[in-house]
């Protein structure tokens, strides 16, 4: 994967979305893949054959729920951090925390899936975090 893969990503998430009826949770979807995505280009080095880093998304529905899941082949864990008012970078983690209703990351020989889940409807926050806030 390379930086533009990502938009074109982006697209086929919400083709997806649409055609399986969550056009609602398109906007915190998006995000969350772009930001997981991002990551992977941040972190994972490239491999040495191909100077691309190897990940997978998988956009799964579920009863009730949507989950996003990227794998990498890089073990190292994310770490979510605290990013003062200057910083650049840092707050891509909390961001994800706050759209999903649920996050999490399971480590596999080798790397990682990070994942997020939308939960479907009223019990959810609809990729939405105020609504998490409000509710």
């Amino acid at each position: 994967m390379t930086e533009l893969a990502v938009p074109i990503v982006r697209t086929i998430v919400r083709a997806h979305l649409k055609l399986w009826g969550l056009a609602d949770l398109t906007d915190g979807t998006t995000f969350v893949v772009t930001e997981l995505l991002t990551n992977v280009l941040r972190h994972v080095q490239p491999t040495l054959r191909t100077g691309m880093r190897n990940t997978q998304l998988t956009l799964t529905r579920l009863p009730g729920a949507l989950n996003v899941c990227v794998r990498d082949f890089d073990p190292a864990l994310p770490k979510p951090t605290r990013a003062n008012d200057e910083a650049e970078h840092g707050r891509g983690l909390p961001l994800v925390m706050a759209f999903a209703d649920d996050f999490g990351c399971s480590p596999f020989k080798g790397g990682k899936d990070v994942w997020a889940t939308f939960l479907i409807g009223n019990n959810g926050t609809n990729g939405n975090p105020q609504a998490r806030e409000t509710s």
